[in-house]
């Protein structure tokens, strides 16, 4: 099941890019995510993010555990970081932010200063999420909040390396939470968004494409696979 769930999940996946791609339908983006987009540019973006969705899904076919040689695995996980940045960076391009809204709107009918508090609020909130066990990791080098297949081959004198790689790893997932958090406070406060929330928004895509890469590639690195018995 661990090797047949990411081949369901990624080959749908890469129908609808395919899918998204040949038609140029936007439709099954989120609303937001193409709001202020131009009419006249829509089915471009349509066919950008399919085509970044297909590269997503191969990406999470190959990182799940397969028959293929570990290498497949590494090419997995840099295809699956490529078609996230690559579909953030073309929706951002074409939308003027990941997440837009008409004119004056905010989130849920709120205004826009009391948006832009509550998505620096739960960025906070979130990013604790990576923070909190990453620290742990760094400084304890106890790694059993990881599952026990993706460290059941690393050797005990490279547990504290094991855990200094995923800790700092998770620390940069959470800081990408935050900083994309902050962006969006930019873009829910200020039509047009200004030009520093949407530099952090790139900012925060890399900073998660580079963390998640890190993740899962320190994991294969260690203990020879992403699931080992």
């Amino acid at each position: 099941m661990e090797s047949v769930i990411p081949l369901i999940i990624g080959g749908l996946i890469v129908l609808l890019g395919g899918y998204m791609a040949a038609t140029g339908d936007v439709r099954p983006l989120h609303g937001y995510h193409y709001a202020t987009t131009s009419p006249s540019e829509l089915p471009l973006l349509a066919r950008e993010t399919g085509v970044c969705l297909a590269v997503t899904g191969v990406g999470c076919m190959l990182a799940a555990p397969t028959p293929l040689p570990n290498e497949a695995e590494v090419v997995g996980v840099v295809l699956l970081a490529a078609g996230i940045v690559g579909a953030i960076v073309s929706i951002v391009l074409h939308n003027g932010g990941l997440v837009t809204f008409a004119p004056g709107a905010g989130l849920a009918g709120l205004g826009p200063r009391a948006s832009a508090v509550v998505c620096v609020v739960v960025g906070a909130l979130l990013s604790l999420v990576g923070f909190v066990p990453g620290a742990y990791m760094l400084l304890t080098h106890d790694v059993s909040a990881l599952h026990s297949y993706h460290y059941a081959n690393v050797a005990e004198a490279e547990i504290p390396a094991f855990a200094t790689g995923e800790g700092l790893s998770m620390m940069g997932l959470g800081l990408a939470i935050l900083v994309f958090m902050v962006s969006l406070a930019g873009m829910a406060s200020r039509r047009p968004a200004p030009r520093w929330s949407k530099v952090l928004t790139v900012v925060s895509v890399v900073l998660l494409a580079a963390s998640l890469a890190a993740l899962l590639l320190v994991i294969v690195c260690f203990n020879g696979s992403l699931v080992a018995e």
